[in-house]
C-alpha cells in the first residue's frame, strides 16, 4: 500500500513538472507577435527599431508600413520652414514657405507671384492677407491644412491596395530618420514617395516621378521646432 501512495504521489509529480515545462517553452511561444516600437518625442536620435519585451525585432516592410503609419499622430504644435521645388523639362521652379501651427490653427507665410502672402486657418475659416497691402479676405474652410502647405497627404497611403505600394522602410532623409514609403498612385500613374518623421508624425519630405521616372516634385521641411508658436502669429489684421 506504501509503495503504490508512492508511486501515485511519485507520478503526480512528473506531470506537474511537465505542465510547468510546457507553460515556459510553448504557450508563452504562441503568444509571442511582432511589434514595432517607435520612439517617443523625447528621443532626439530618431526613429528606431526595437521591440516590446518578449517581441521579435522587427522592420517595416511592403506589407506592414500602412500598419505603422496608422500608429502615428501628427504633432499639433510646431515650427518649421517647408521648401517645394517643381520641375519640368527644361526648367524648375521653387517657394520657400514659413509654418506655424498650434492648438489647431495654421499660419503660413511665403511668397507668392512677387508679394508675400500670409494666410491663417482657424475654426473652418481661411484668412488670406499681403504684406504692404489693406486688406483681408475671409472665407469657410473645411479642408486639410496641407493644401496650402503644398505637401502630399501621407494619410492617403492607408487607402491604397496594397499592391500599390512599392517599396517602404525605415531611411535619413534630409536630416530626420523616418519611416520611408514608395507606392504608385492609381490614378495618374505617377510615383510617390513619401518620408514621415516617426517621433512627430509630420511629413519630413517627398517627391514625385512622372511616368519616365523623371523628378517632377520634391519638398522638405528644416528647422523643425516641436513647441507651441507665440500666440501673436495667429492674429488675423483688421480689415
Amino acid at each position: 500500500m506504501r509503495r503504490r501512495t508512492r508511486f501515485i504521489i511519485i507520478l503526480l509529480l512528473v506531470l506537474t513538472a511537465a505542465v510547468i515545462v510546457y507553460a515556459l517553452f510553448f504557450m508563452g511561444r504562441a503568444l509571442e507577435t511582432t511589434d514595432v516600437s517607435l520612439p517617443s518625442p523625447d528621443q532626439q536620435s530618431g526613429a528606431s527599431v526595437s521591440a516590446a519585451p518578449g517581441a521579435e525585432e522587427a522592420v517595416v516592410t511592403r506589407s506592414n508600413v500602412q500598419a505603422v503609419l496608422a500608429e502615428l499622430e501628427r504633432e499639433e504644435n510646431f515650427t518649421c520652414t517647408i521648401t517645394v521645388e517643381d520641375f519640368w523639362p527644361g526648367g524648375s521652379g521653387s517657394s520657400v514657405l514659413q509654418v506655424w501651427a498650434g492648438s489647431g490653427r495654421l499660419r503660413v507665410r511665403g511668397e507668392i507671384g512677387g508679394a508675400v502672402r500670409n494666410l491663417v486657418v482657424e475654426d473652418g475659416e481661411l484668412s488670406i492677407w499681403y504684406d504692404n497691402v489693406n486688406g483681408v479676405h475671409t472665407m469657410p474652410y473645411e479642408g486639410r491644412a496641407d493644401r496650402w502647405l503644398r505637401l502630399l497627404t501621407y494619410e492617403s497611403i492607408l487607402a491604397l491596395p496594397s499592391e500599390a505600394i512599392d517599396d517602404a522602410g525605415y531611411e535619413l532623409y534630409n536630416g530626420y530618420e523616418c519611416i520611408f514609403c514608395e507606392y504608385t498612385d492609381p490614378v495618374g500613374g505617377h510615383v510617390n514617395r513619401v518620408y514621415v518623421t516617426a517621433v512627430s508624425g509630420l511629413l519630413a519630405g517627398a517627391e514625385t516621378y512622372d511616368g519616365d521616372g523623371e523628378l517632377i516634385y520634391r519638398a522638405g521641411i528644416s528647422d523643425l521646432e516641436l513647441s507651441v508658436p507665440d500666440e501673436s502669429l495667429f492674429t488675423v489684421p483688421e480689415s
